[in-house]
C-alpha cells in the first residue's frame, strides 16, 4: 500500500531532522501545539454562542473547525506526537528505524507540542480573548468534563481518538488533490472531536489555556494530570496498535502474497519449458 510506504519515508525524514537539529525539531514541534491552539480558540469562541442559545448543536459546530489544526500542521511542516506514533511503528517493524529512534522521536516531539502549547496559552493570556469569561464559558466545561472522565473511559478515548486522527493523515495519502485531502483531513477529525474521544495534545493546549486565565478551582493539576497519563497511553496504542501495526500486518501479507504467487509461476512455466 503507498500510503504504508509514505509513512516509512516520513519517519525516516523526521529522524533526519532530528538527527541534524534537535532545536530545530523541537520549534517543529512547538508549531504543532500552537496550530492546535488556533483551532482550538475557534471552536470554543463559536461554540459558546451555541452554548448560550442553549442548541443541542452547540457541541458539533464547535469541532467542524477542529480539523483545521491537522491541515496547519500537514502543510505547515509542523511535529505531531500522535501522528508519530503511526509512522514510527510502521519503520521500525520494517527495521528502517529502531526502538531507540521510536522513543527518541515520541519524547522530543511531545515535549515540543507541550512547549507549543504553554507558549500559545501564554499568548492567549496576554491577548485577553477569554477574559472576564463566564465560569459556565463551554471552555470550562469541556475541561471539567474531561478531568471527571475515569481512567478507564480516558484510556479507550485515547484509542479511539488517535485511530481516527491516524486515519485523516493516512487516508489523504492516497489521494492527489489538495482539496480532497484537506476535505477529508477536516471530515475525520471532526468525526473525533464531535464524538467526544481525547486527544493529548489537544488537551495540553486546552488545560493551558484554562490555567492561564482566572479558572474555576474545580479545575487543577492534579485533575490534568488525571487526564493526561492515560490518554496519552491511549493514543500511543491507538496510533502504533491499532494503525502502525495493523497496516504494517496487513500489506506485509499482500506482499508475501504476490511473492508466493510470483514464484509458482515461475516454477510453473520453468516445468513447462523443461517438459518440451
Amino acid at each position: 500500500m503507498e500510503a504504508v510506504q509514505k509513512c516509512k519515508e516520513l519517519a525516516l525524514k523526521k529522524r533526519a531532522i532530528l538527527e541534524r537539529s534537535l532545536v530545530q525539531y523541537i520549534i517543529r514541534a512547538a508549531l504543532a501545539g500552537v496550530y492546535i491552539g488556533f483551532a482550538l480558540v475557534l471552536c470554543f469562541r463559536v461554540g459558546e454562542f451555541f452554548r448560550e442559545a442553549n442548541s443541542p448543536a452547540t457541541y458539533l459546530v464547535s469541532g467542524i473547525f477542529f480539523g483545521i489544526a491537522l491541515v496547519l500542521i500537514m502543510y505547515g511542516g509542523a511535529e505531531l506526537f500522535t501522528g508519530n506514533t503511526m509512522y514510527f511503528t510502521i519503520s521500525t517493524l520494517q527495521r528502517e528505524t529502531t526502538v531507540k529512534d521510536t522513543l527518541r522521536n515520541w519524547l522530543v516531539c511531545y515535549s515540543g507540542n507541550l512547549l507549543g502549547a504553554v507558549f500559545f496559552a501564554f499568548l492567549i493570556s496576554q491577548s485577553g480573548v477569554f477574559d472576564h469569561i463566564p465560569k459556565d464559558h463551554l471552555l470550562f466545561l469541556v475541561a471539567t468534563k474531561k478531568i471527571h472522565a475515569t481512567i478507564i473511559q480516558l484510556f479507550f478515548k485515547g484509542i479511539l481518538c488517535n485511530w481516527l486522527v491516524c486515519l485523516a493523515i493516512f487516508i489523504p495519502m492516497q489521494m492527489k488533490e489538495d482539496m480532497a485531502k484537506v476535505f477529508s483531513m477536516i471530515f475525520i477529525v471532526f468525526i473525533f472531536f464531535a464524538s467526544g474521544y481525547e486527544h493529548s495534545i489537544a488537551n495540553f493546549v486546552l488545560f493551558s489555556l484554562v490555567l492561564a486565565i482566572p479558572h474555576p478551582t474545580t479545575i487543577d493539576l492534579t485533575g490534568v494530570m488525571h487526564n493526561i497519563i492515560p490518554v496519552t497511553l491511549g493514543n500511543i496504542v491507538g496510533g502504533a496498535l491499532f494503525m502502525g501495526a495493523l497496516y504494517t500486518y496487513l500489506t506485509s501479507q499482500k506482499e508475501s502474497c504476490v511473492s508466493e504467487k510470483w514464484s509458482f509461476g515461475y516454477l510453473f512455466h520453468k516445468g513447462k519449458i523443461l517438459n518440451k
